[in-house]
C-alpha cells in the first residue's frame, strides 16, 4: 500500500499576496502596451505621404498648376512657386508644425 505523504500547503494569504502581484504586474504591462500602440497609430502619417507623393507626380508631370491648395481635416497642404522653385508647404492642424518640401524639377 502506499503511503501518502502529506504536502506542505500555502496559506490563503500567500496565496492571495502572489495573486495580487501577479495582476499589478499584467496591469503594469498592459498599460505599457497600450500606450507605445496608441502613440504608434497618433504618428502614423503615411496617408499623408500618400497624398504628398501623389501631388508631387501630379506637379512635375503638369497635371494641376501652382498655386494648389489642399484643406483636410489634419493636414493643410499648399504647392507654390518661391524663387522659382516648387515648393509643397504641409500644415499639421493639430499641432501646429509646417514641413516644407522643395519639389526637384
Amino acid at each position: 500500500m502506499v503511503i501518502l505523504k502529506k504536502v506542505r500547503s500555502a496559506t490563503l494569504v500567500e496565496t492571495m499576496v502572489a495573486s495580487v502581484i501577479i495582476v499589478i504586474v499584467f496591469l503594469i504591462a498592459s498599460l505599457s502596451l497600450n500606450n507605445i500602440f496608441r502613440g504608434t497609430i497618433n504618428s502614423d502619417d503615411s496617408a499623408l505621404q500618400n497624398r504628398i507623393n501623389e501631388l508631387t507626380y501630379f506637379v512635375n508631370n503638369e497635371k494641376i498648376k501652382a498655386p494648389f491648395y489642399e484643406d483636410t481635416a489634419l493636414w493643410d497642404i499648399g504647392i507654390e512657386i518661391q524663387g522659382g522653385e516648387k515648393v509643397i508647404e504641409v500644415l499639421n492642424k493639430k499641432n501646429g508644425k509646417e514641413v516644407r518640401i522643395k519639389l526637384a524639377e
